[in-house]
């Protein structure tokens, strides 16, 4: 029962909902299929890792995405991003190259079998974990805030 309130008080709290995706606030994150890294440059280590569910060809993903690469300049070596494409790498290297830096990677999923791990019905789809892969939170990436992000960071797990 106390689970239960927790998970509700965190969604509440988060202002988000899950229920459409696989991912279970204060579990572990499914395992990443990646079948390549762009340029095979993966993002530095961080506390918090945002996973960007995306596609180069979508105008949401355009426009949400320097959004969240300005939060993960703005918090330093505490957040990092890896950006999921099933977008061949012929096709969206180009136009995510710009991107790369030393906490943010461009990762090319092998068959959208991450996709399809994390359940995800609709981009762009944001995760955030923490450095021991259990979620925080989830949603679509335009509700992901700063202020969303510093409560993730005064928030204790038990």
């Amino acid at each position: 029962m106390k689970r239960l309130l927790a998970i509700v008080a965190a969604m509440v709290l988060w202002g988000t909902s899950a229920e459409a995706q696989n991912i279970i606030l204060g579990e572990k994150v499914p395992d990443s299929k990646i079948r390549s890294w762009l340029m095979d440059l993966q993002p530095d280590a961080a506390d918090y890792t945002c996973i960007l569910f995306h596609n180069s060809k979508s105008p949401q993903c355009k426009r949400h995405l320097p959004k969240i690469k300005q939060m993960v300049n703005n918090y330093g070596s505490k957040l990092n991003l890896i950006i999921v494409t099933k977008e061949d790498y012929s096709k969206a290297g180009v136009s995510l190259t710009e991107h790369l830096d030393d906490r943010i990677g461009v990762a090319f999923d092998d068959g959208g079998r991450t996709f399809i791990a994390y359940g995800v019905k609709f981009i762009p789809f944001c995760v955030i974990y923490d450095k021991k892969g259990y979620a925080l939170w989830c949603g679509h990436a335009g509700s992901f805030t700063k202020e969303i992000f510093d409560r993730i960071l005064t928030y204790k797990r038990k």
